[in-house]
């Protein structure tokens, strides 16, 4: 709890943590446990503890010892119980919602003439996807943009979770509710997966219901002219169609997230054919954001990483291997392909795929499982071996087969390919 970049964040507490620690970073006490005199001041000063900008300690009461504090003020402290120990947090709080209200604003382009983010209800479908449409493009013309606002509106909605009580607050509910929808469809163009726990915190919160569906909320994909979130909408019909769309900018962010999520589940099965493939992707998408290349050259490239893969499908039935044997077959190749041949290949690494998965325990690549890692080491040598791959290429063979291993089966036992 003392190591604020530790992912523990929140514990309950009994007894011995109330009177007997010290812990600076502590910022909120959640107290739902009768206690008075010393022992209630003793609670309290575990979040008053200064601490970088911490601008002083919250308790939250949800059994109403107010008036044990108000007597145990008077005792101990030189206030003599004089103070208020709940403050007016509600003003404050709408204070910091409505700041919170105006930077997300400031961060979107103005409304047409008369209409409000607010306002997005009571108008037509083809009014509000219009109006939807455009903040995502204005807010994905840099990851920078997008990312601020993102920030912003995570601030908010935890502003208003605070305030929504408040007969000046709840009419901007809807306007919330707007800046939540372009979260979630914003979230759609960062490749990888989302974090969690975070989500699902969030979702606890939000306002919305199942009537928002109803009312012609759009997909950002669909809104923007793509109609599957497939690679296999990659072709040269699509290029030609592209050219034509508005919004250019984030269609192309779409299509990367489309590609780029494929590579990273694939890549889980053959880190080194799909390594190389996210590499390509990655150094297009920066030529562009450096307008080195035009949108529909990256576009061309998209299409060409999809016909690879293609490919790669091909040659996994081609070889008669599965995709987790063609792993390994790459991972082993690129360094003796020309010293044996396609059928020794395959049979080599039909038999170190078992050989793997033979010796893997739970938690094998972790440092404290060591014994386990060596274990599979030694199995993957004493079946290069038996093959008769020659002395020198032992290590070599050996060390890239524990690197695709890890990448594969890193969460054994479980499933490692979907």
């Amino acid at each position: 709890m003392k190591d604020i970049e530790d992912p523990l964040k929140i514990v309950i507490v009994r007894d011995m943590w109330l009177t007997g620690t010290d812990i600076p970073c502590l910022h909120t006490l959640y107290v739902d446990k009768p206690m008075k005199g010393h022992t209630l001041m003793q609670a309290i000063a575990r979040v008053n503890r200064i601490f970088s900008n911490k601008p002083g300690g919250l308790v939250v009461d949800f059994i109403g010892i107010g008036e044990q504090l108000k007597e145990a003020a008077k005792k101990y402290t030189q206030g003599g119980g004089a103070g208020n120990p709940a403050p007016n947090i509600d003003e404050e709080a709408k204070d910091a919602f409505l700041q919170l209200l105006s930077d997300v604003r400031d961060l979107l382009p103005e409304p047409s003439t008369g209409k409000t983010y607010g306002a997005w209800r009571t108008m037509s479908n083809i009014e509000f996807e219009d109006l939807f449409l455009n903040c995502c493009g204005h807010l994905t013309e840099t990851d920078e943009l997008r990312d601020d606002f993102l920030a912003a509106e995570g601030k908010l909605n935890s502003a208003f979770s605070l305030v929504n009580h408040l007969p000046d607050c709840i009419g901007f509910a809807d306007e919330v509710v707007f800046y939540q929808l372009l979260r979630k469809q914003l979230k759609k163009t960062i490749s990888g997966p989302s974090p969690k726990d975070e989500e699902r915190s969030k979702a606890v919160r939000e306002l919305l219901d199942q009537s928002i569906e109803s009312n012609g909320v759009a997909d950002i994909f669909k809104a923007s002219g793509i109609e599957k979130q497939d690679i296999s909408i990659l072709d040269e019909a699509f290029l030609e169609e592209f050219k034509s769309h508005q919004q250019e900018n984030l269609r192309l962010k779409l299509l990367a997230k489309i590609l780029s999520d494929e590579l990273r589940l694939r890549e889980k099965t053959n880190l080194t054919r799909y390594k190389s493939f996210k590499e390509m992707l990655e150094q297009t998408l920066q030529k562009y954001h450096n307008r080195a290349i035009q949108a529909a050259d990256v576009v061309r490239v998209l299409i060409q990483i999809r016909k690879d893969i293609e490919k790669e499908d091909e040659r996994t039935k081609q070889l008669n291997l599965s995709a987790e044997e063609l792993a390994f077959y790459d991972a082993v190749a690129q360094n003796v392909e020309n010293l044996y041949d396609q059928q020794f290949l395959c049979d080599l690494v039909r038999d170190v795929v078992q050989a793997v998965k033979k010796n893997l325990k739970v938690d094998w690549t972790k440092p404290h499982r060591e014994d386990v890692k060596a274990g599979v080491r030694a199995a993957v040598k004493a079946v290069l071996r038996k093959r008769g791959v020659k002395p020198e290429y032992l290590e070599t063979l050996t060390k890239q087969v524990i690197v695709q291993a890890e990448a594969m089966f890193s969460n054994w036992p479980l499933p490692a390919v979907a």
